[in-house]
Order: structure tokens, then C-alpha cells, then sequence
């Protein structure tokens, strides 16, 4: 028995099978201001400064709140879409 076409390494990202990479969230919260109330941002990870992170649920459920609205900058709404569905009938 031949162990030659054992591979001895990991394939690098470039060349093996393509990894879906999943976005995270952050929340910004605004505090109230006279004449403005508090509000609750959110964001793709990287616009802005965040300690903690969300997953797609999370986000979800925080953006249905009360004054919470998506990031124009970073097109967080966007991000939080369902991917279209690759299968075929």
C-alpha cells in the first residue's frame, strides 16, 4: 500500500472549495437627547467600534425594537437578506 497521493498539507483558501464567510453585527446605541429620543443602530462589523458581536438572529431580533434602525453606511439591512437559494426544481 502506497501513501504517495496522501496529501501531507492543507489546501490554502485560494485553492480549495470556496468558503462562505458570514457577516456579523454590531449595535451603536444613541442616547436621548432633549428632543431626540435614544435610538439603537446596526451595523456590519468594522463600521463602528463594537465589544460585542451578533449573529444573523440576534440582529434580526434587535432591529425589530423599537427605534433600531440598519446602517446606511455599511448597507446593514442588506447584509441581514436571505441568500437566494441555489437549488433547482
Amino acid at each position: 500500500m502506497s501513501y504517495q497521493d496522501v496529501p501531507t498539507h492543507r489546501p490554502s483558501p485560494a485553492n480549495g472549495p470556496p468558503q462562505k464567510s458570514r457577516p456579523a453585527w454590531t449595535l451603536q446605541y444613541l442616547p436621548h437627547r432633549p428632543g431626540h429620543p435614544g435610538a439603537t443602530l446596526l451595523h456590519v462589523i468594522g463600521c463602528t467600534p463594537s465589544d460585542q458581536t451578533l449573529d444573523r438572529e440576534q440582529a434580526l431580533a434587535a432591529l425589530s425594537q423599537p427605534r433600531a434602525a440598519a446602517c446606511r453606511e455599511c448597507d446593514a439591512a442588506r447584509s441581514l437578506a436571505p441568500e437566494p437559494s441555489s437549488a433547482t426544481p
